[in-house]
C-alpha cells in the first residue's frame, strides 16, 4: 500500500461526497503487527508472514521514499517520531486520568441532527 495513493483516493472520495455523490466506502488492507492483547502469544502467525508485512509496511516505505528523495533527513524523521510518541503518551495519560463518563453518555453524539 502506498500512503500517497490512499490519500489521493480519500481526497477523491471526499470530493465526490461533498458534491452529493456519496456515501462512499474505501477498503484498505492493513496488518496488525502485535497480538490482540498483552495476553496474546500470537501462535497463529508464522515468522516469515510477519517479516513480509514488515517489509511492505506503508509507513516504512514512505519513510524510505522521503529519505531517498531527500525530502527529509533521518534526523528530522527521528525527531518527528519522538514528538509523536510524546504526544501519544500525553494522550494516554490524559485518558487514564480522566473520569469515566456517566452511563447515559453512551448514546451522546451517535446521530447527526439534520
Amino acid at each position: 500500500m502506498n500512503v500517497l495513493m490512499v490519500r489521493a483516493a480519500a481526497e477523491k472520495a471526499l470530493d465526490a461526497i461533498r458534491k452529493g455523490n456519496g456515501p462512499l466506502f474505501l477498503e484498505i488492507v492493513t496488518y496488525r503487527f502485535r497480538g490482540h492483547s498483552m495476553g496474546d502469544p500470537e501462535r497463529y502467525r508464522q515468522k516469515d508472514e510477519v517479516e513480509k508485512w514488515q517489509e511492505e509496511d506503508p509507513i516504512g516505505i514512505y519513510r524510505r521514499e522521503l529519505l531517498k528523495g531527500k525530502k527529509a533527513t533521518k534526523e528530522e524523521l527521528d525527531d518527528l517520531e519522538i514528538k509523536v510518541e510524546a504526544e501519544v503518551q500525553d494522550a494516554i495519560e490524559f485518558a487514564e486520568a480522566s473520569p469515566e463518563p456517566a452511563p447515559e453518555e453512551l448514546f451522546t453524539h451517535i446521530y447527526a441532527d439534520n
